[in-house]
């Protein structure tokens, strides 16, 4: 990988391990701010709000000022407000550093996928992939991270760590260009959603954000037809983060042997739909629901920055906007495909099925190119 892949893998691993980093410390969390463990849930919302709500605005505005101009002050920010949240007094001042800390997260993610994007046809699927990669991996080690320097320093620490992470990537920053990307070439004019812009936007929301979603209650239906406990759900869904990180980096080579990232994503949410519908619907053991897991997990993976891909090879001049469009469409989908799967859960598994079934069933639909647009094309 250059330099400028890995300060993006770095830039979207904060991202990723600062919205997972808390579900181990909520309670000393809570303890030490003197607030109940689930109140501190309030700092996920903190975060994953402005970051889902401003990840369009501020790729926008990277498409018409340049990704640095916009990418060095949300680093900064980033780094303010973890190293405000390890400081903070109480937990009101808590919670308004994570506010600030998702303001420069939603500065972040979305241009880092759209400088990956920057970097041509023939690089930008690999870059992209390297990016999803780094939020991914995020995501696996977070949890680790976080109880471990818990356990030895104290959850302050834990944020003061992202911090200096942060501080680090602010360093790498000389090597992202430093005007606009398209340099003119490509002008800024007419609708932000260009064909075919919308109905990816939508597979986001609907299928990686429902397939996602979903996932938060697996855990209780791997404990629902197994006797495992914590120790044992906490290790498949290690092992299915491990899986999603394999099919980030194999989507490169995949990417080859389809027609473009949207055919790839289509494929791979069909793959997904009949992994779910076998995980909720059927009377598996172990071993088939963990396989059914890792069905899941390789190919979200793959389809993840397959779609990233197709969105980026949109528009040239819209890149930061349409990526940052489908990222923010993605996060809203798991925050409410989540609860919808946990309602439905409830009732019972075969409704979680059913709930997948359409979530899914509507993104292929809406992936479906026009007659006239199937034919292959390198760019759409």
């Amino acid at each position: 990988m250059t330099p400028q892949t890995i300060l993006l893998f770095l830039i979207a691993f904060l991202v990723g391990s600062d919205e997972f980093l808390l579900g181990p410390i909520l309670t000393p969390i809570g303890a030490d701010l003197g607030v109940a463990p689930e109140r501190v849930t309030l700092f996920i919302g903190a975060y994953a709000l402005p970051l889902a709500l401003l990840s369009p605005v501020l790729g926008g505005l990277s498409d018409r000022i340049g990704r640095r101009r916009v990418l060095l002050p949300s680093v900064v920010l980033f780094c303010l407000g973890s190293l405000g949240t390890a400081l903070a007094p109480g937990f009101g001042a808590a919670l308004a550093t994570r506010v600030l800390t998702g303001i420069g997260a939603a500065g972040m993610l979305p241009i880092a996928f759209a400088s990956a994007a920057d970097s041509g046809p023939s690089r930008a699927p690999a870059n992209i992939a390297a990016v999803q990669a780094g939020l991914t991996t995020g995501i696996i080690l977070a949890p680790l991270y976080g109880s471990a320097v818990t356990n030895l320093l104290g959850w302050h620490w834990a944020f003061a760590g992202l911090a200096a992470a942060g501080a680090v990537s602010v360093l790498g920053l000389r090597w992202l260009p430093g005007g606009v990307s398209h340099g003119g070439a490509a002008p800024m004019s007419g609708p932000i959603l260009v064909p075919g812009a919308f109905s990816a936007i939508l597979a986001m929301g609907l299928g990686l954000g429902g397939a996602i979603g979903i996932l938060a209650i697996a855990g209780e239906r791997i404990r629902e037809i197994t006797d495992l406990g914590t120790g044992g759900v906490g290790a498949i869904y290690a092992g299915f983060g491990v899986a999603t990180l394999a099919g980030n980096l194999l989507m490169p080579l995949v990417m080859g042997g389809v027609r473009d990232g949207r055919q790839l994503v289509q494929l791979c949410l069909i793959g997904v739909l009949a992994a779910i519908a076998a995980f909720f619907a059927l009377p598996l053991g172990l071993v088939t629901a963990s396989l059914a897991m890792a069905l899941w997990a390789v190919l979200g993976g793959l389809g993840a920055p397959g779609l990233q891909t197709y969105l980026a090879g949109l528009s040239e001049s819209r890149i930061g906007v349409l990526m940052a469009l489908g990222a923010s469409a993605m996060n809203l989908g798991v925050a409410v495909w989540s609860a919808v799967a946990a309602s439905l859960f409830a009732v019972g598994s075969i409704l979680v099925a059913g709930l997948a079934l359409t979530l899914i069933g509507i993104a292929c639909i809406a992936l479906m190119p026009p007659k006239s647009a199937r034919a292959p094309n390198a760019n759409h």
